[in-house]
């Protein structure tokens, strides 16, 4: 069976074996298993940066490895879309663009500016927000929930909106103020301002460019203002 593997920071071990011709495999039949899935749209990127490979899952080597397998397999419900494996044969590098969708190109330009926003950028970012950006930004969401929505992450552009909010987050934590978070209601902490806007920015920008036809002309300018007023309009 092929698939695609999806390797990061978090095992630096699979990142050295991943090369072409190369085996990455798990020390033992058992969890944390490598995850292998039918498409890249399905993937669940939660870590930025890291590479996407096509690979072939290689044979058990021994009975309580297949038994093991089976075991872990049987769990996983039909057309979840991936499946577990021990040890996989890698086949090709991919570009890292695909799991977000047909302008997963655009998207990562958005991820790139997140993993580097500092603070003064955030309110640039928060002040050239369009008023109606908001609007459309939910306008786009509703029209792509009524279509016909691929399977995978619940996203217009897979798994790049939530990687996008993490990141921000983290630049918030790394690079903001003291006055970075905010508890709210619950108790939860959050990000505050400028932080919220320019993450809520950086997601709209991410759908403007990465799923242009949710939006007609007008929503497209608003969702993409402030991206094109801090970063440039992209091609």
């Amino acid at each position: 069976m092929s698939g695609y593997l999806w390797v990061d920071h978090a095992a630096p071990e699979h990142e050295r074996a991943a090369r072409v011709g190369g085996r990455v495999r798990m020390p033992q039949p058992r969890p944390p298993w490598l995850v292998v899935y039918e498409h890249p749209g399905r993937i669940l990127v939660n870590r930025w940066p890291g590479r996407l490979l096509l690979v072939e899952i290689a044979p058990a080597e021994s009975a309580p490895e297949r038994e093991a397998l089976a075991a872990e397999t049987a769990r996983i419900r039909p057309g979840a879309g991936y499946t577990h494996a021990v040890s996989v044969d890698v086949v090709a590098e991919l570009s890292p663009a695909l799991p977000f969708g047909p302008g997963g190109e655009a998207v990562v330009r958005v991820v790139e500016a997140a993993r580097a926003l500092d603070e003064p950028t955030a309110h640039r970012l928060a002040a050239a927000r369009d008023p109606g950006a908001a609007d459309g930004y939910r306008s786009a969401w509703r029209r792509w929930q009524e279509g016909s929505r691929p399977d995978g992450p619940g996203s217009p552009v897979g798994s790049g909106l939530g990687l996008l909010h993490q990141l921000v987050k983290a630049g918030a934590q790394s690079r903001g103020g003291a006055d970075a978070w905010v508890v709210d209601g619950d108790g939860e902490e959050i990000v505050a301002e400028p932080w919220a806007s320019a993450g809520a920015a950086l997601r709209e920008a991410a759908v403007a460019y990465g799923a242009p036809d949710l939006l007609d002309s007008a929503a497209g300018a608003a969702l993409s203002t402030a991206w094109n007023a801090v970063y440039g309009r992209m091609p």
